[in-house]
């Protein structure tokens, strides 16, 4: 082990544990410290299975079994009496983020698997990097991976100005038990994910796996997104403050979101959607609160420090490939540097060169098709790249994430992220 290079990877999340798996694959040292100390399988909901993902997992050893997923047929859209408006067949395997991250992290050595670590600061040094942790503790190695998420330690200490900036909307999110909505609801989103479109107004309703990621019928749930616009500092503090009359920032937790605020957002969906789908709404037990925000980070290498993930860059949940990304950033990572004996510090220009291309795509297809939150007739005329999304056929065809890491066109961003 020691002949071999060595990567200190922040984050123990999926993009930390490919990080570290795809270089051990190219023959590295990679040991993984990550600042929780719990099992991470409930953190995640449902996410979207691409192409891109099974190939990296199949890279490490690790086929995935479409069989722990939901499929879906294709993209409807919903108007607001149930009809649907426009379908698009796209088939794609929806499943649960533990699906992902529970295999990735059990095959991984546990004895290279630090909890409780968290990052304080990084130096660089001569001949290589070293990680200061809270507690006082040093790893030092030849490469750090940042893999530390939106809120990136190592990207506040090179970048201080690159922080997440507000999208000018929300999204409320929940999940139900399949047998707590109605009948009519599964017939309508069973095998779809299904639009819902109002004024500016953007909801997708879908079913995914259920408790212990059950794929079994009756024991699945369903899953909505809604995204509204909250332009106004105003409104979106009032949104994230408790009954106490406590802000919280960006952040709320579920609980502490006010009753009444939950009450208008159940009366809105009745208002304006499909009863199949706001009966989703209207049947989850607790709302979630997510303020939208993106980042392009303008440098992904310091030194013998790479960002890789939310770290490097953050797109809007419209692009549906979230570890998808971070995926694919730990294989251009992996790939470019090696088995380490080459010249470190050009691979990791190769790196930095690709992954900001594909950052940069990536962001830019998701503010495209976000730009539909918040138009109106009202509303100032788009930028021309972005035009095209005031129709919301147009949103349905291009909803989803960009396949290819290294074609920067953003035009042939546009292809299903189903598998």
């Amino acid at each position: 082990m020691s002949d071999r290079p060595t990567a200190i990877v922040i984050g123990g999340s999926i993009g930390g544990l490919f990080a570290a798996s795809l270089l051990r694959a190219q023959g590295w040292n990679a040991i993984v410290y990550e600042r929780s100390r719990g099992d991470l399988s409930g953190r995640g909901a449902g996410v979207g299975i691409t192409r891109e993902l099974l190939d990296a997992m199949g890279r490490i050893g690790l086929p995935f079994d479409p069989s722990i997923g939901v499929s879906v047929r294709s993209y409807v859209w919903l108007g607001a009496d149930g009809t649907v408006r426009h379908e698009h067949p796209r088939p794609m395997v929806a499943s649960a983020w533990s699906s992902v991250y529970r295999p990735l992290r059990n095959a991984f050595p546990e004895a290279d698997y630090r909890t409780g670590m968290s990052l304080a600061r990084i130096e660089e040094t001569a001949d290589g990097v070293t990680a200061i942790f809270e507690d006082g503790s040093r790893a030092s190695g030849d490469l750090l991976v940042a893999a530390d998420g939106n809120l990136s330690t190592a990207r506040a200490q090179y970048q201080p100005d690159a922080t997440p900036r507000y999208a000018g909307y929300v999204a409320w999110r929940g999940v139900v038990s399949e047998g707590d909505v109605p009948e009519a609801t599964r017939a309508a989103v069973s095998e779809h994910l299904a639009f819902s479109f109002h004024e500016g107004e953007l909801m997708l309703t879908m079913i995914v796996p259920g408790a212990d990621d059950d794929v079994r019928p009756g024991h699945r749930r369903y899953y909505f997104i809604w995204y509204r616009p909250t332009e106004n500092e105003a409104a979106l503090a009032d949104l994230h403050t408790d009954a106490d009359g406590k802000n919280h920032g960006l952040s709320i937790p579920p609980p502490l979101i006010r009753p009444e605020l939950q009450a208008e957002v159940r009366a809105a969906a009745r208002a304006q959607f499909a009863p199949e789908v706001s009966a989703v709404v209207g049947a989850v037990p607790q709302l979630l609160l997510q303020a939208i925000t993106d980042l392009e980070t303008p440098r992904l290498v310091f030194g013998r420090t790479a960002l890789i993930g939310d770290a490097a860059f953050i797109a809007r949940p419209h692009v549906a490939a979230g570890i998808t990304k971070a995926a694919l950033n730990a294989e251009a990572l992996a790939v470019a540097v090696g088995d380490g004996t080459g010249d470190l510090d050009a691979a990791l220009a190769t790196y930095a060169a690709q992954a900001s291309d594909f950052g940069k795509a990536m962001v830019g297809h998701a503010r495209a098709l976000g730009s539909y939150v918040g138009s109106g007739p009202d509303s100032p005329p788009p930028p021309p790249e972005h035009a095209r999304y005031r129709d919301p056929v147009n949103v349905m065809l291009d909803y989803g994430a960009p396949s290819l890491l290294h074609d920067a066109d953003p035009a042939k961003f546009m292809v299903s992220a189903g598998t």
